[in-house]
């Protein structure tokens, strides 16, 4: 179950997707256990009762990698879950900006697209960018769509709808903030009014049903957006990636993770000035200013975050001096140091070797 700050989905979602699995020969009881979960329980559980978030991340992942091996494309979900996604996020993490994943993104997916079924490509035109989701839901295995499921009828719908949100989703992670979507299409027709409600939550903006293309339209420039995360931050991401898309999908990117991955990737003495991090951001030092204000934070608390998580990290390491720990954190006087590793942990530097954590 959650505490108070844990994201929660509702125990019909467990429910549906555990009867899923059933029906299309999973053993649903055995994956339930491997999320930490007792179907029977759930089972008994008002659809409207909350479940940690993370459990159904757990829960979801297991399934995915049953569904692998049987051997057939999977259609939901852009395949998150799967190796083939886990490669693809590999392969664009060191890139740059957002406009060079994708495109090596399309690469990888086209080469892969005659075992997942599904594939995206980046159209540019003019000052408009479109990201495009292919698949052929119509030659996915039946197996995913056995005619005792109530959405099998609209398997075309669902296959679409929840790639691009996937890939809508997993932009915003990739440069730290949401995509401000123009449109957002789906070329199969809308389930009901309360799917559209739900689509429209997560794209901020009207879904067209039954259009040309399966796409996400937005302006050309924000493919300039700079990657904000690092092959680190992409193995955390990737041991919960379901779960941080669950909680991405219902918040803002945050700009303070965002700031946090870029931290990591500068020098460890020489953190990028207040207008140097606004500007690779894309944002005017005001609007990175409310961005914070709004996360409850502020971009000198999250440095000071970052130099006292590296500093702890150092002390560990009874080889360094402490002069020589505050000089590779950019500190020009060992007092000076001192002094900042007690305010943040109430500890000098000596006492934290001393005692142990801080925390």
């Amino acid at each position: 179950m959650s505490n108070g700050k844990e994201h929660v989905t509702p125990a019909g979602k467990f429910q549906r997707l555990l009867d899923y699995l059933e029906k299309i020969g999973l053993n649903a009881e055995a994956l339930a256990q491997s999320a930490g979960l007792n179907r029977a329980e759930v089972d008994a559980l008002d659809k409207h009762a909350e479940l940690s978030s993370y459990r159904y991340s757990r829960l979801y992942e297991s399934a995915a990698q049953d569904m692998q091996r049987m051997d057939m494309s999977l259609p939901w979900g852009a395949g998150i879950g799967t190796d083939v996604f886990r490669f693809m996020c590999y392969s664009v993490i060191t890139c740059h900006t957002l406009r060079e994943a994708l495109h090596r993104a399309a690469r990888f997916e086209r080469m892969m697209q005659p075992q997942t079924g599904h594939q995206v490509e980046l159209i540019e035109e003019g000052d408009m960018a479109a990201l495009h989701y292919l698949i052929n839901s119509d030659a996915a295995n039946r197996t995913y769509a056995p005619e005792e499921w109530d959405r099998t009828a609209y398997i075309d719908t669902v296959a679409k709808a929840s790639g691009l949100r996937i890939w809508y989703v997993f932009m915003g992670w990739l440069i730290g903030r949401n995509i401000d979507l123009d449109r957002a299409t789906i070329s199969a027709p809308n389930i009901s009014e309360p799917y559209a409600d739900s689509l429209r939550n997560v794209f901020q903006v009207n879904v067209d049903f039954d259009a040309e293309l399966t796409a996400l339209y937005f302006s050309a420039e924000q493919l300039d957006n700079h990657m904000v995360h690092t092959p680190e931050s992409l193995d955390e991401f990737l041991d919960n990636a379901v779960y941080t898309l669950i909680v991405q999908d219902s918040r803002p990117a945050s700009t303070g993770a965002a700031i946090k991955s870029l931290l990591a990737k500068s020098p460890t003495g020489a953190p990028p000035t207040f207008e140097a991090m606004a500007d690779y951001l894309h944002l005017s030092p005001s609007s990175l200013r409310r961005r914070l204000q709004k996360e409850g934070t502020s971009y000198q608390e999250l440095k000071d975050r970052y130099r006292r998580d590296l500093a702890i990290r150092y002390l560990r390491d009874e080889k360094l001096k402490i002069h020589e720990i505050g000089e590779m954190l950019g500190f020009l006087e060992p007092s000076s140091f001192i002094r900042s590793f007690k305010g943040w942990t109430g500890m000098t530097p000596k006492q934290f070797r001393s005692h142990g954590d801080a925390e």
